[in-house]
């Protein structure tokens, strides 16, 4: 028979397992399909981001260099489509480890 403190300690054990998977998967986070999202950072010193895939677009919104975002897997024209309406050239942003950028 257990005694009340084996008890304890194996549901400390349980516990931290727990937590050790939680903690592990919090930092790989999974897409919806169960792929790991595309996380980019931008290369050049400032990047434009344009409203479709063309350098003559409407530039939407600026990144300065080091900035890590999330991307969509579609190249069109080597522009990166960053969300709706929103594309970058490819030639700039490079995929962030561990993400699958496709």
């Amino acid at each position: 028979m257990a005694t009340r403190q084996q008890w304890v300690i194996g549901g400390a054990v349980v516990l931290g397992i727990v937590l050790l998977i939680a903690a592990h998967d919090s930092q790989t986070p999974l897409g919806s399909s169960g792929t790991r999202p595309c996380m980019v950072t931008v290369t050049a010193d400032s990047l434009n981001v344009r409203s479709s895939p063309d350098s003559n677009a409407p530039v939407v919104q600026t990144y300065r260099k080091g900035a890590v975002m999330s991307a969509e897997r579609t190249i069109r024209n080597d522009y990166r489509q960053l969300g709706p309406d929103r594309w970058a050239a490819r030639a700039y942003l490079d995929p962030t480890a561990g993400s699958d950028c496709g």
